[in-house]
């Protein structure tokens, strides 16, 4: 449990500063709030829960086994979806969470995974963890019934067994993955404008930033390819920007980038100026 705890904190995720909904009491506040107007409290809420503070704050709430559902498994890439159609039911059945993107949420997932957290599940030892900012006047409920449903807008998922995190989402659903999984980038392609074509695609140009760029691998939140250019200067990479991220990790972009800066590039001829290079985190 420790190591999973201190393998998501290297990532620099979930948010720190959230305020946990733990009963109906908070969730009653929560919507009052939001249902402020002007600068006037509603009744029964204090100064300084109002509206404004409320959209701002980051809350998380856990939500048990039975109060949210697994979706469909692709085998091929190895992602778990949450079910989009199984409403997010959190403290005790008094909240209904609909946070924004629930259909496009994504986990990695071995099959073994799988089939240990849907037994998991089953034995009620499986939990969702959201950590999200209420979605303006999106709350309605019955305060007498103790019953209140609840927009979202998502920061953070989180799949747990027994309080432990084992999977995450970041705020727009993609799956990402643990620091330190023995990750490495594969360089696919490198082209440099004076190329004649290769059937090898140029792909051992780049083997003297390899280690650099397996750094940065081990640190990336996701799988995912990346395009860089770059100009060529003496047989080296210089002023390289990444123009296409389809990991959609800025770290890992900049990380990247400071890897090839200064690469020496194989086989670069003295006509060559400019190049790019494809490759992706696997």
């Amino acid at each position: 449990m420790l190591l999973a705890l201190v393998l998501f904190a290297a990532a620099q995720y979930p948010p720190r500063d959230a305020t946990a909904v733990l009963d109906d009491g908070q969730v009653r506040e929560i919507c009052a709030a939001l249902k402020q107007q002007g600068g006037e409290p509603a009744p029964g809420v204090q100064p300084s829960q109002g509206r404004a503070q409320t959209l701002s704050r980051t809350y998380v709430v856990t939500v048990p086994a039975n109060g949210f559902g697994l979706g469909r498994y692709h085998e091929s890439e190895q992602e778990l979806e949450l079910d989009g159609g199984h409403a997010l039911r959190a403290v005790d059945g008094a909240l209904t969470l609909d946070p924004t993107g629930l259909d496009d949420v994504v986990f990695r997932a071995s099959p073994e995974q799988l089939k240990q957290w849907t037994a998991a599940k089953k034995d009620g030892q499986l939990s969702l963890t959201l950590y999200f900012r209420p979605a303006g006047d999106g709350c309605a409920g019955n305060p007498a019934a103790r019953i209140f449903r609840m927009e979202a807008f998502p920061l953070w998922w989180q799949l747990e067994v027994k309080s432990a995190p084992v999977a995450a989402a970041d705020e727009e659903g993609l799956p990402v993955d643990k620091p330190g999984s023995g990750r490495t980038f594969h360089v696919e392609k490198v082209l440099l404008d004076s190329d004649m074509p290769r059937p090898d695609f140029g792909r051992d140009r780049l083997a003297s930033a390899q280690g650099a760029l397996d750094r940065c691998a081990q640190a990336a939140r996701r799988r995912g390819s990346l395009v860089v250019s770059f100009n060529v200067e003496s047989g080296h990479v210089h002023d390289p920007q990444v123009i296409m991220d389809a990991a959609r990790d800025e770290e890992t972009a900049r990380c990247v980038a400071r890897a090839l800066s200064g690469a020496a590039i194989s086989g670069a001829d003295a006509h060559a100026t400019r190049g790019t290079a494809s490759l992706g985190v696997q």
